[in-house]
């Protein structure tokens, strides 16, 4: 079975040192853990360029989200998967606001929304995720203007750094940005100026072999291009599908790790890839296939030729 669901991250990036991140969790497997993994947050800081005194650490989106909100209403925009992750990992009562069919959303909107139902947070993703368009800067800056809403962006789908908001942090009291790691047991980072301190429950072999991989970012640095060049190849690929066939209705442009579009009886299509071995993200009539290896990539596409025809 080939998954490109988003269930599964292409890139091993511990393998890449493993007998350095197998020697650091041996060695930390008795110790305490330290509650603010400040080595951990220290090497996060250093490799994108931001302030460590910004950043903070939790285990996952759950420990993040309870240590830096209170549980009231969240801005949450339609077609975006980490808004759904964000909802099943915290209990926080939703406020969906609608897109576009181009799936665009203006800040106005959002900050509307917010101030309306005197929300506690504003919470998307960037690049969106599944349809893979980028917010501005601007529009992301225009928006924390706009209320007093904490404006989270979520950026564990980001793939090329040039579109990040990260850098914009120093800029706004409300902005704080997210981002999921692939490596030391997965934790989700907190960049912000006025976060609260709580405890990251990472554990201290996780914390270890998470240090490793940042005082030896190659590794980290080489996944972020692989995956660059497959969503490109993908993106590519599929864009040709769309001129061959008309069942592919319509497809966005991808600037996260994945494609997204919209396809005719795409439930029934999806069906057909996973008699096929294939398992893609379906709902409400959209494909969203996420980048992998070349040769998942290669089985994707020819097995959409065909469920396409």
């Amino acid at each position: 079975m080939i998954y490109l669901d988003g269930t599964k991250f292409f890139f091993d990036i511990e393998g890449c040192f493993s007998n350095l991140v197998q020697k650091a969790r041996e060695e930390s497997k008795n110790s305490e853990p330290d509650k603010k993994a400040g080595e951990l947050c220290g090497g996060f800081a250093k490799f994108f360029g931001t302030k460590t005194e910004f950043v903070k650490a939790g285990k996952d989106y759950k420990t993040v989200l309870k240590g830096i909100l209170s549980g009231g209403k969240t801005v949450v925009p339609e077609f975006d998967i980490s808004a759904e992750n964000y909802l099943s990992a915290f209990d926080s009562e939703p406020v969906f606001v609608k897109k576009a069919p181009d799936m665009k959303i203006k800040a106005e909107n959002l900050a509307a929304a917010a101030n309306e139902n005197k929300a506690e947070a504003v919470f998307l993703s960037n690049p969106c995720c599944p349809t893979g368009l980028e917010i501005l800067p601007a529009e992301v800056l225009k928006l924390c203007s706009l209320t007093d809403a904490k404006i989270i962006v979520d950026e564990s789908f980001c793939v090329d750094e040039s579109v990040s908001v990260l850098k914009n942090v120093p800029e706004a009291e409300n902005l704080v940005v997210l981002k999921k790691m692939r490596f030391g047991g997965e934790p989700v980072f907190a960049c912000g100026k006025n976060l609260p301190e709580f405890e990251c429950e990472i554990s201290a072999e996780d914390q270890a072999a998470g240090s490793i991989v940042f005082d030896h970012n190659s590794a980290l640095k080489t996944a972020q291009r692989k995956l660059l060049d497959s969503r490109d190849s993908l993106y590519i690929r599929i864009k040709k599908l769309a001129i061959k066939f008309d069942s592919l209705e319509r497809l966005y442009r991808a600037k996260g790790n994945c494609v997204f579009f919209k396809v005719k009886n795409a439930e029934e299509r999806a069906k057909k890839l996973l008699d096929m071995g294939i398992s893609v993200r379906c709902k409400d009539g959209y494909f969203c296939v996420f980048a992998g290896e070349k040769d998942e990539n290669e089985a994707v596409l020819k097995a959409l030729e065909e469920v396409l025809k």
